[in-house]
């Protein structure tokens, strides 16, 4: 946020702000489910015709506090460029002649093609850095096995991460792109963002919060009691027929990490899901990649226990990959990158850590979504108003099986605890 401070400060003709002008108007994706100008936050009525900013984070300048969200106000573009020296900080910028606040990732426009060796600079600079990072953290998980989920999770969160999306930013030719589609993508990507927030799913906090609260009664019942209860115990799927287990399994977890872990996974895939796709699609994918995992696992997997809704978190991964594959010409490209990016630090985090890891499920699970993306693939359309009648009943049939593989779970740790 401060370099929108520098640039109105060293800007004094703010070029791009002709008055009444918006420079982005005539880049708005109009054609597309994103590009409307109501997705950018109206200007209040008592700012309205001023200049003015929104706070980006609570402040305190010249004695006086400004709170997070709260509008300020100038009578001339001078004042203005003064406020934002002051606070140093702001979400979004207000010009009298433009009744909508426009986002400080607007406000700056690219006026020349991006220098390439200066651009691969900034990456290396990261790529080091987060090597170095990574490289560290896993030296001391296999130093002191005893840490080694958590020291891998902040190695994949903190080094592979960064490192990966440094690496593939650095492979982009982005100096091929003329200013005008630098442009035209940093419009795209704004728009899109803002719309992804607003596409909610009734079903997709609840079934996070179902997931935490079923880990919570196997706390109550004894984690390693729950395991052996309900989850994918291979002797008792091939030797007794329990074979409701490879959908049980998927519903609960090993621990507190775990847990937390596959919850903001699923909360974030399954979000983009609903907005590009359907929601009612969300269970199904869910559901028949959990037991594609699972019956990896069964097959190939280790003989050992094994636990989590990672298989259907794969499987909502590998089923966007296609999604954004089919509609490459229309989604940001920032999204397939991102979707690439996870899977190969999955990919690298189920290698170092593979002594915990199941990978047949997390395979069987991405392989599961993959082969359910091309399935679809022919029919899909974005966004669309409305779900077709065979997809509504798939969804339905989805969430009753989810639904009783709850409540199986929850009688099978009854008997446990009441045993």
């Amino acid at each position: 946020m401060q370099g929108t401070g520098e640039f109105l400060a060293e800007n004094e003709e703010l070029q791009p702000w002709k008055p009444g002008e918006v420079w982005f108007r005539q880049l708005i994706p109009r054609e597309r489910p994103w590009g409307r100008e109501e997705l950018l936050e109206p200007v209040p009525e008592d700012a309205g015709g001023l200049y003015g900013l929104k706070i980006g984070s609570s402040v305190k300048a010249d004695g006086q506090s400004y709170r997070e969200g709260e509008i300020v106000v100038a009578d001339s573009r001078g004042e203005l460029m003064q406020l934002m020296e002051r606070l140093g900080t702001a979400v979004g910028v207000i010009f009298p002649w433009y009744d909508r606040i426009i986002p400080v990732s607007l406000l700056s426009p690219h006026r020349e093609k991006v220098d390439l060796p200066e651009f691969r600079l900034q990456h290396r600079d990261r790529i080091l850095r987060s090597f170095f990072i990574t490289a560290a953290l896993v030296g001391v998980s296999f130093y002191l096995p005893g840490t080694k989920m958590l020291t891998l999770l902040f190695a994949a969160f903190y080094g592979l991460f960064p490192l990966v999306e440094s690496v593939m930013g650095w492979l982009q030719r982005v100096d091929r792109l003329t200013v005008e589609e630098l442009n035209r993508r940093l419009v795209n990507f704004e728009f899109f963002r803002r719309w992804l927030a607003t596409r909610r799913s009734k079903w997709l906090l609840p079934g996070v919060v179902v997931l935490v609260l079923v880990f919570v009664c196997q706390m109550a019942a004894g984690l390693d009691q729950s395991i052996e209860a309900a989850a994918l115990v291979k002797e008792r799927v091939r030797e007794q027929g329990e074979w409701w287990r490879l959908v049980t399994t998927g519903l609960m977890h090993a621990n507190i990490v775990h847990i937390l872990f596959n919850g903001m996974a699923l909360y974030s895939l399954g979000r983009v899901i609903v907005a590009l796709v359907s929601p009612s699609l969300l269970g199904f994918v869910f559901l028949v990649t959990v037991v594609t995992g699972s019956l990896a696992s069964l097959y190939l997997g280790p003989a050992k226990p094994s636990v989590g809704a990672s298989g259907g978190i794969l499987g909502c991964l590998g089923f966007l990959l296609v999604v954004t594959w089919r509609f490459r010409g229309v989604l940001p490209g920032f999204l397939r990158m991102s979707l690439l990016q996870s899977t190969v630090v999955m990919a690298i985090f189920g290698f170092l850590g593979a002594d915990f890891i199941d990978n047949a499920a997390h395979g069987g699970g991405f392989l599961g979504g993959v082969l359910l993306g091309g399935l679809f693939y022919p029919r899909m359309r974005l966004a669309p108003e409305s779900t077709r009648p065979v997809v509504r009943a798939a969804s339905i049939l989805s969430l009753a099986i989810l639904a009783a593989g709850v409540g199986k779970v929850c009688w099978e740790l009854w008997k446990t605890v009441s045993v």
